[in-house]
C-alpha cells in the first residue's frame, strides 16, 4: 500500500483510469522522506552556522551557512513537487472528494494535533533553551560586562586586538557597548565609550546602544551615548531609533529584552516610568535641535523598496505593519508574521493548496494519465513554471519586518497562521506543477534525465553567481530561480536513479519521516543546549547533535508510533 504521509497517495480504490493503480513511484517516495529529513538536519545545523536561531553556539563554521542556504534554495520547492504529484494520483484513484477527505485525515488532523501539543512543547523548550544561551555569554569580554567587571574588560581591551572593541559576540551580534547598554551598565559604557566605542553600531537586528538605552528607559545612559556622538533619531537598516524605542508596545519590550539577556525585566512599572522620562528628554532634544518637540521623521523603506510602484510598495508595508493582530489569552499575535506555526507551516500551506486543488478538479474533471506517455509537453510546462518561479521570487527578499529572518537564498518564511500572499503563490507553483506531471503519465522520469548535468550546474556554478549576484536584482531573480529549478530536476533524477524498486529501510525511513520531522524540534534544541559548553569545534558538535536526535526521534517512532494509533493517524492503515 502507498502511505499515508501527506505527500502521498493513501489508500488504493477504483481508478478512473486503468494504468493509475500500476503506478508506483518509489524514487519520489525516497525523496520525500530526504526533503523531510534535510528539515531535521537544517535545524540541527543552523545553531553553528551564525543564522538566527534559538540556540546559537559560540562555535560556528561558514560552511554550515553555505549548506543551509544551498539545501533551503530547493528543498520545499521540491516537497511542494512531489505534494502536487501524489495528490493528482490520490484524485485520480479515489476521486476528488475522497482525496479531500484523506488529506483532511492525514494532514489537516494531525496539524491541529500539533498546533495544541507540539508546537506548546517547542515553545517551552525552546524557552529554557534560549534562557540558557542569552543568559551565559561564552565570550571573555562579555562574561565580564554581564558580571559588572571593569577591571576585567579593561584588562581583555588592553591585552587583546584593536578590534576587540567592536567585535560582536556571536549570538544577537551585540557589539561590547552595545551589550554594556543591555546590562544596565554606567561604569563599562562609560569606559568603553572614552576607548572609542561607537554608538551608533547595531545588531543583528538593527538594535544600537541608544535604541536599547531608550527601550530599557535609562535616561542616564541615552544622555552619555548622545555626548559621545550617538543621534537618537537616525534610525538603522531596520528603521530602529532610540525615538521608536521609548514608545515599544508593551508586550514587544519585553520579548525583545528576553531574548536579548534571558530574562525579563525585573519590573515594568520602574522601566515604563523610565521610558517616559526619556521621551521627555527627547522632546526638549528635539526642541533644540529642530525646533519642534516631535523629531523629523527619519524612518524609511529599505532601498529595495523605495523604487518599486506604489502598490508593490503598500502590500510590503501591510505585510511589515501590525493591522493584523489578534489577542489571544492576552497575548498580541501578528497573524502574517509571528512564528505561530513554528516548522508545521508546510502543513498548513498543504492543506489549503489541496482544498484548491479539489475545488479545481470540481470545476475541471480531473485527467489522469492516458494509455501513453506525454513527456512532449514536459518542457513547455517547466518553462511556463519556471516563469511563474521567476514572478514570485521577484517578491521575496522584500519582506523589511524584523519578525522572520529571511535567508539570501531560496523563498521567504511563512511560519504564520495567515500565509504571506507571495510566498503561498511561491509554492503553489510547483504543487500544481507537480500535479499536472502526473497527468503526463512519465514513467521513466523523462523529468530528470539530465540529473549528471543539472546538479554540478546548479551546486557549481549557478549557487556561488547567486550569492554574488546579491545586489542585481534582475540577474539574481533568474539565477534563483534556474538554479531552484535544476536541483529540483536534478534530485528526481538521481532519485530515481537510484530508488527504482522499493527497499525496507527507505519505505521504513519514508514511513518514519512524517512523525520525526513533527516531533524533532524538542530533541535538537535539547542536544544543542546540552553541547552548548563543549569546548569542540561545530564540525564536531553538528554530527554528535544530529545523530543522537535521529537516534531517539527513531526509538520513539519505534516505540510510539509505528504500531499504535499515531501511525495509523500519519500513515494510514497497513494491509
Amino acid at each position: 500500500m502507498e502511505s499515508g504521509n501527506p505527500t502521498e497517495n493513501g489508500d488504493s480504490a477504483s481508478p478512473q483510469r486503468t494504468n493509475v493503480d500500476k503506478i508506483r513511484r518509489h524514487d519520489l517516495d525516497a525523496l520525500r522522506a530526504g526533503a523531510m529529513l534535510l528539515g531535521v538536519c537544517l535545524h540541527a545545523m543552523i545553531a553553528y552556522s551564525g543564522i538566527a536561531w534559538i540556540v546559537i553556539d559560540n562555535q560556528q563554521n561558514h560552511i554550515f551557512k553555505l549548506v543551509i542556504e544551498l539545501i533551503h534554495g530547493f528543498r520545499m520547492p521540491l516537497f511542494f513537487l512531489i505534494s502536487g504529484f501524489f495528490t493528482a494520483m490520490l484524485a485520480c484513484r479515489q476521486g476528488s472528494g475522497s482525496m479531500l477527505k484523506n488529506r483532511a485525515a492525514r494532514i489537516l488532523i494531525p496539524f491541529v494535533i500539533s498546533v495544541v501539543i507540539i508546537i506548546p512543547l517547542d515553545k517551552v523548550v525552546g524557552l529554557f533553551a534560549l534562557t540558557a544561551n542569552a543568559s551565559h555569554p561564552q565570550d571573555p569580554i562579555f562574561k565580564a560586562i554581564q558580571q559588572g567587571d571593569s577591571r576585567q574588560v579593561l584588562h581583555l581591551l588592553e591585552k587583546g586586538p584593536k578590534s576587540l572593541l567592536e567585535e560582536p559576540e556571536k549570538r544577537m551580534r551585540f557589539t561590547p557597548l552595545n551589550y554594556a547598554v543591555l546590562c544596565e551598565s554606567e561604569p563599562i559604557t562609560k569606559l568603553l565609550l572614552e576607548r572609542g566605542a561607537n554608538p551608533m553600531a547595531s545588531n543583528r537586528n538593527g538594535y544600537n546602544s541608544l535604541y536599547m538605552a531608550a527601550l530599557l528607559g535609562r535616561e542616564d545612559l541615552l544622555k552619555l551615548l548622545i555626548e559621545n556622538g550617538g543621534d537618537p533619531f537616525l534610525a538603522t537598516g531596520s528603521s530602529k531609533s532610540a525615538w521608536t524605542a521609548a514608545q515599544q508596545p508593551y508586550d514587544e519590550t519585553r520579548t525583545i529584552v528576553f531574548i536579548s539577556k534571558g530574562k525579563f525585566p525585573e519590573d515594568m512599572t520602574v522601566l515604563e516610568n523610565g521610558r517616559q522620562a526619556v521621551i521627555e528628554y527627547l522632546k526638549r532634544f528635539s526642541m533644540d535641535q529642530y525646533g519642534t518637540p516631535i523629531p523629523p521623521e527619519q524612518t524609511s523603506r529599505p532601498k529595495p523598496i523605495q523604487g518599486l510602484p506604489s502598490w508593490v510598495q503598500w502590500y510590503f508595508d501591510w505585510l511589515s505593519s501590525d493591522q493584523i493582530v489578534v489577542n489571544i489569552a492576552g497575548q498580541k499575535i501578528n497573524l502574517l508574521q509571528d512564528a505561530s506555526l513554528d516548522h508545521l507551516w508546510f502543513l498548513w500551506f498543504l492543506w489549503w493548496l489541496c482544498v484548491i486543488h479539489y475545488i479545481l478538479d470540481c470545476l475541471c474533471r480531473p485527467i489522469g494519465p492516458g494509455a501513453t506517455e506525454k513527456t512532449n509537453l514536459i518542457y513547455p510546462g517547466l518553462m511556463v513554471a519556471f516563469v511563474l518561479t521567476c514572478c514570485m521570487q521577484a517578491w521575496m527578499g522584500l519582506d523589511y519586518s524584523t519578525k522572520v529572518l529571511n535567508l539570501p537564498v531560496g523563498p521567504d518564511f511563512s511560519p504564520g497562521l495567515i500565509p504571506k500572499p507571495h510566498v503561498f503563490l511561491y509554492y503553489a507553483v510547483f504543487f500544481f506543477f507537480g500535479s499536472w506531471y502526473f497527468r503526463l503519465g512519465d514513467n521513466d522520469c523523462f523529468l530528470g534525465r539530465h540529473w549528471r548535468l543539472a546538479l554540478p550546474i546548479a551546486m557549481l556554478v549557478l549557487f556561488p553567481l547567486v550569492s554574488a549576484t546579491k545586489d542585481e536584482r534582475l540577474l539574481n531573480i533568474l539565477l534563483q530561480s534556474l538554479y531552484t529549478w535544476l536541483m529540483v530536476l536534478g534530485s528526481i533524477g538521481l532519485a530515481n536513479r537510484l530508488f527504482q524498486r522499493e527497499s525496507k529501510l527507505f519505505r521504513y525511513l519514508a514511513d518514519s519521516s512524517y512523525w520525526l520531522y513533527l516531533i524533532h524540534i524538542p530533541p535538537v534544541l535539547c542536544m544543542q543546549w546540552l553541547f552548548l559548553f563543549l569546548p569542540a569545534p561545530a564540525l564536531v558538535k553538528f554530527p554528535l547533535v544530529f545523530l543522537i536526535t535521529m537516534l531517539i526521534l527513531l526509538a520513539s517512532y519505534e516505540l510510539l508510533v509505528r504500531r499504535t494509533v499515531i501511525g495509523r493517524i500519519l500513515n494510514g492503515k497497513k494491509k
